[in-house]
């Protein structure tokens, strides 16, 4: 009861400006939407500027993300808890189905993939841009009114759990990942040669 008290109150200080506000709403959306998408753009132009050595340990926060989403979707068959516009509470920003809200997949793919960098030798700075992402979408979708601050908490936890899970069982990742590199380098090496083929 303490804890449901404490996920309504919160959810209200977050949500009550929402739709009063066209800067903040803007950031919101912005955030609420979009942030998956910053996630796969950062981690992008780390692989493009990273060594092989280092490619590795993008693919395993990888594998943390989706061990996460995974994890979401068992949790789903577990746990039905509903979205505020379902139960009367705030007026959403952007459309959503109406369906399960605990946890929240983006935050837990953020939260997760960011996570594994943070405890990852030589990514810490690119874990904290994506940990400050991650809050912000984190904070977007509860403004926006399509989740509740609980949600969010039990984001935090899967990610910890599976880019803790990651992290412990690396080594079965390595050479899975290894192949992943080199077969990367192979599409990457055809695609130039027949580049070079055309201009031939």
């Amino acid at each position: 009861m303490l804890m449901e008290q404490w996920n309504l109150k919160l959810f209200a200080l977050i949500h009550q400006g929402a739709g009063q506000q066209p800067l903040v709403d803007g950031l919101a959306i912005f955030f609420a939407e979009g942030g998956p998408y910053l996630l796969m753009l950062v981690l992008v132009v780390c692989w493009l500027v990273a060594k092989d050595e280092r490619r590795p340990t993008l693919l395993e926060a990888t594998e943390a993300g989706l061990l996460g989403l995974l994890t979401n979707q068992f949790l789903a068959l577990l746990i039905c808890y509903p979205r505020p516009f379902m139960v009367g509470f705030g007026t959403p920003l952007i459309p959503h189905a109406p369906e399960n809200s605990f946890p929240s997949d983006h935050a837990t793919l953020m939260l997760s993939v960011a996570i594994y960098l943070l405890f990852s030798w030589g990514w810490r700075g690119s874990g904290l841009l994506l940990l400050l992402m991650a809050l912000a979408t984190a904070w977007g979708r509860v403004y926006v009114g399509i989740h509740f601050p609980l949600d969010m908490l039990g984001s935090l936890l899967v990610a910890l759990f599976c880019s803790g899970l990651v992290l412990w069982q690396r080594g079965l990742l390595t050479s899975l990942n290894g192949r992943l590199v080199r077969l990367y380098h192979g599409l990457n090496d055809a695609l130039i040669q027949g580049g070079k083929s055309l201009r031939g």
